[in-house]
């Protein structure tokens, strides 16, 4: 989930419907509203767009909540369809996290060098990557509104972009490097992307520490990347512990703990901190739901 980014969406789908979570114990449960066609196959391509029909959430601690029946007439599709991913999500729930599938990024580029600068949006299929979003990047507003730092980077990030900012798409490979489509278009070795989502090698020595305050502010989030080294894992968790109710929210998307004592330390104060009568902060504020999307400034 990027531009901002906030962590990693999982899903599990069937052919008609689909399922998704971010932060590995809430499920909702979605049936695609091509399935209320008869003839199903006919409207299985791009050129039909029909709205989602929720069926409902789960959650291994609540069970199953339907959600309200909007379309009667339709009911018995849609309740075929939901059961059957209902089953399958109960039956994948336990395999958290699974492995990333979105090899498709979209990347703002440095006006001067047109090297990638910024990740902005990423992509399962190169058939979702013909619809793009603005060549913007934003860290977010609930992180603007607690960081000036990184309201900062924001301003510092769109000065490097240009007055007419360009974003390309890339397809990774197995070996990190990556290729646009198209001929003509120049292919970049690993190290030209980013492994923590900005390029700080495009900042100042003095601006680096806004990313750094960005970094941090992440850490809950980030810690859910499966390809950090040792180093960069340790260094995040001993941030993200900082802000205890995120980790607590989103540790089961973890692919792993290095510092177990640090995390459980964590989770006891943000056991503590709910107990408590006080005023929230953006960041103590209930994980979004998957159709959150923050309006551009």
């Amino acid at each position: 989930m990027l531009s901002p980014f906030r962590g990693v969406m999982h899903t599990v789908a069937t052919r008609w419907a689909d399922a998704a979570t971010i932060d590995g114990r809430n499920w909702t449960l979605y049936v695609r509203g091509e399935c209320l066609y008869d003839d199903l196959d006919g409207v299985d391509n791009s050129s039909v767009s029909v709205p989602d029909v929720k069926y409902g959430s789960w959650s291994s601690a609540n069970g199953f909540q339907r959600a309200p029946i909007r379309m009667p007439t339709f009911d018995g599709r849609v309740s075929a369809e939901g059961e059957n991913l209902l089953e399958a999500v109960r039956r994948h729930a336990d395999d958290l996290p699974f492995a990333l599938a979105d090899r498709f990024e979209l990347w703002l580029l440095h006006a001067a060098t047109r090297r990638p600068l910024a990740l902005i949006a990423s992509a399962c299929s190169e058939l979702d990557c013909r619809d793009s979003p603005p060549p913007r990047w934003t860290p977010g507003q609930a992180c603007m509104a607690e960081s000036a730092a990184a309201r900062t980077l924001f301003a510092r990030v769109a000065e490097l972009a240009g007055g007419q900012p360009l974003a390309r798409w890339y397809e990774r490979c197995v070996d990190g490097s990556g290729k646009p489509p198209g001929e003509g278009a120049t292919a970049f070795d690993a190290d030209a992307f980013p492994r923590l989502l900005i390029d700080r090698r495009a900042l100042d020595a003095d601006q680096r520490p806004l990313l750094d305050a960005l970094l941090h502010w992440q850490s809950p989030a980030l810690l859910q990347l499966p390809d950090l080294s040792v180093a960069e894992r340790t260094h995040l968790e001993a941030a993200a512990c900082r802000h205890a109710v995120r980790v607590a929210e989103q540790l089961p998307l973890y692919p792993c703990v290095l510092d177990e004592a640090a995390i459980t330390a964590a989770l006891v104060e943000a056991r503590l901190r709910r107990t408590l009568p006080t005023t929230s902060t953006a960041a103590d504020e209930p994980m979004l739901s998957p159709d959150y999307v923050e309006i551009p400034d």
